[in-house]
């Protein structure tokens, strides 16, 4: 009886660690994509430090579509620091200021990275259990 608890327990704790390991993954996802979005941003900003007043270029205004515009300050950026703030700064503040968002994301990837890694040794070791404890037929 205490054998079939204790696999009984062996599988509630790996479905445990399955689960979270799976949100791991779910955030390090998200976190790619946003640091994907992020490295964009700052290409095209850099791009900006040869764009001229006045200059045309295209603007993305979603999906496949763009829209031609014309710069009126190259100098001035609005960042969106949440979802219901802005701040205006100049070309090499914003610059900076995505480079710590792209620090902050890379910290929290890394973290993600170990975590699952670390995860996933304990699955495996857990699989391993698993298998020895079988009955053989």
């Amino acid at each position: 009886m205490e054998t079939n608890q204790n696999a009984q327990e062996l599988v509630y704790r790996f479905k445990y660690l399955k689960d979270q390991r799976d949100m791991f993954v779910g955030q390090l996802d998200l976190l790619n994509a946003s640091l994907g979005n992020i490295m964009n941003t700052k290409n095209t900003l850099e791009n900006l430090k040869t764009v001229e007043e006045n200059e045309e270029i295209l603007v993305p205004i979603g999906g496949l579509a763009n829209v031609k515009a014309r710069i009126k300050d190259p100098q001035k950026i609005i960042l969106y620091i949440n979802q219901d703030t802005a701040i205006e700064k100049d070309l090499d503040s914003s610059m900076e200021f995505l480079d710590k968002i792209i620090t902050q994301h890379n910290e929290q990837i890394n973290f993600l990275r170990t975590q699952i890694q670390n995860l996933d040794v304990n699955l495996q070791s857990m699989s391993q259990q698993f298998q020895r404890n079988m009955p053989t037929q």
